[in-house]
């Protein structure tokens, strides 16, 4: 009873939810590499060649330059890297986006290189993956969509489960297997049951990883659960734009380059990203964000808060220091992209999410031919009783 009740459940919200499943797992996909394939086409932006007769700019040098080129401009923060190939990024103040603009500096000429390209499509990507490209006050409709498309899709999971639990429990290993040499039906269910068993536990993680961002309850359960304090939203970063060409002459950048002078002295390693906000604390002190080089994944930040009146490191916070539990709720996007485990990790994690369109198509297939066999009978039935 309890098998034919997932079953009927099953294939009536796949039917459903199978476009917005569709959906959220193509674009998913899409999303799982947009770091990469930004950095892969954007060559000449993310990196630099270094030239032979020229040294790198300090980064007094490179702050000074492009103000006294753009009077106007809000310098928010500067992002640089222990690389020498790779170029430095301004977040400048920008009335129309809370987070500012990026743009990237060459750290020799302290030049402005070419925009990102690609950026708008993968926005517009996540935009579908999150709220259904939905805008305005439609977004919290699109929101709830998703949100109930991935309660689905953990039902789905569970459903598919229960019902292919028979060959499960007779045979293990061969569960995860089909044949090719089945025919149309016997070959679209093998295989649709098979390959479910295989993204079983990615599908169980993404759909968990992505409800924090669907519910706010969801996620203060998850804070509590894991016994972490939540944090508190962060007020905008972004400062008022200056006007008076008078009030830029009195900007010094002096004090930030002694700051990135003491972190550089002090940090352990060679990093990756370390970004810099040019406003001090309410305490005066200027805070570093970094990325090892050597990270797994690009939410492994650590922090380093600098007094300038001592020119000493104040405080120095490591990922690695973080328990298990904190580490895992401050890489939630990680997770469920899954680049908490490395490179193979975000592969089989693309690949789960490719693998959803494979299942709603079959699912589709299944459903049609169900319901033709079904027609069938029933006109074979009509026919006999006239």
């Amino acid at each position: 009873m309890h098998k034919s009740f997932w079953f009927q459940l099953h294939w009536l919200l796949g039917l459903v939810f199978g476009l917005t499943l569709f959906i959220v797992g193509i674009s998913g996909a899409i999303l799982s590499y947009e770091k990469e394939i930004l950095r892969f086409i954007n060559k000449d932006t993310y990196s630099v060649k270094i030239p032979a007769d020229k040294q790198i700019l300090t980064t007094q040098e490179i702050l000074e330059k492009y103000q006294y080129l753009n009077k106007d401009a809000k310098i928010n923060s500067i992002s640089f890297s222990s690389d020498k190939g790779e170029s430095v990024v301004l977040n400048l103040a920008d009335p129309n986006n809370r987070k500012g603009k990026n743009i990237f500096i060459n750290p020799y000429t302290a030049e402005v290189l070419p925009d990102i390209k690609g950026r708008e499509f993968f926005s517009f990507m996540r935009s579908f993956h999150r709220w259904l490209a939905f805008e305005g006050e439609a977004r919290t409709i699109g929101k709830n969509i998703v949100a109930i498309t991935t309660i689905v899709c953990l039902i789905l999971t569970i459903g598919g489960l229960v019902v292919y639990w028979p060959r499960v429990k007779r045979n293990f290993l061969n569960s995860f297997t089909f044949s090719f040499k089945h025919k149309k039906r016997a070959f679209v269910s093998t295989m649709h049951s098979a390959v479910g068993m295989w993204v079983i536990p990615f599908f169980l993680l993404l759909c968990l990883t992505g409800l924090y961002w669907s519910y706010d309850w969801y996620r203060s359960a998850m804070f509590t659960v894991m016994q972490v304090e939540q944090p508190k939203r962060a007020a905008s970063s972004q400062q008022t734009k200056i006007d008076k060409k008078e009030d830029i002459k009195a900007i010094s950048f002096d004090n930030h380059q002694k700051v990135v002078d003491i972190f550089n002295q002090n940090v352990s390693k060679d990093y990756k990203n370390a970004r810099l906000s040019l406003t001090p604390n309410k305490d005066g002190l200027y805070t570093i964000t970094y990325l090892y080089a050597d990270a797994t994944h690009f939410r492994e930040s650590n922090s380093m808060q600098i007094d300038i009146s001592k020119l000493a490191v104040v405080k120095d916070s490591k990922f690695e220091d973080k328990k298990l539990n904190e580490q895992l709720m401050s890489s939630m996007l990680p997770l469920h992209s899954g680049e908490y485990f490395g490179w193979i990790g975000q592969l089989l994690m693309f690949l789960a999410s490719s693998l959803m369109a494979l299942f709603v198509i079959t699912g589709y297939m299944l459903y049609y031919d169900r319901l033709k066999k079904k027609r069938a009978k029933a006109l074979k039935e009509n026919s006999s009783i006239n």
